[in-house]
């Protein structure tokens, strides 16, 4: 069986090494921190919607505003921010990888899968991608599955945040394919 408290702790560091270059951040732990990351959030994604009004082609702003949005839970609202970014460059294996990780939290792990194959397909090194198809795979109760790209994190990261994480994700496979 799954432990949930696991996979919901899983969520939340995957949320932040989804949108890496936050991740450094400390976690809220207040109401009254998370009303001040509210209010923050809100006026970081209205004052790049704004910036893109003078420039909607602008692929950095595009991105910074998917990784708001994505930070922030709006899941839908990052998808489609991803989407815009990648119709500028395609070749953004970051845009990927959180492209699927908001289409797994909107309840299409199939084509978030697909999302960090064409990741992985673009940069092979992209250990964050390898690490969400691993996460998506487990998630989704193919723990065989999961154990190649879980491992290629490892060989890649070797004793980095992400291969640790792979090792925590390693155990939940261990632990629900034991006989």
């Amino acid at each position: 069986m799954i432990n949930l408290r696991f996979i919901s702790a899983s969520l939340i560091l995957l949320g932040l090494i989804a949108c890496d270059d936050k991740a450094a951040r400390p976690a809220a732990g207040t109401q009254q921190d998370f009303a001040v990351n509210s209010v923050q959030s809100f006026q970081g994604i209205e004052q790049l919607k704004g910036k893109l009004l003078m420039n909607p082609n602008d692929f950095a702003t595009l991105s910074a505003l998917g990784d708001m949005y994505f930070e922030s839970s709006q899941w839908v609202e990052a998808f489609q921010t991803y989407d815009k970014a990648l119709a500028i460059n395609p070749n953004c294996a970051d845009c990927l990888n959180d492209r699927g990780l908001s289409l797994f939290y909107i309840g299409d792990p199939a084509s978030a899968l697909e999302s960090f194959d064409k990741a992985i397909a673009i940069d092979s090194a992209f250990t964050h991608a390898w690490l969400s198809k691993g996460f998506v795979l487990i998630s989704e109760g193919r723990y065989q599955e999961a154990v190649i790209p879980l491992n290629k994190v490892k060989e890649i990261d070797t004793s980095g945040v992400l291969a640790l994480q792979a090792d925590k994700f390693l155990a939940v496979v261990a632990e629900n394919t034991l006989p």
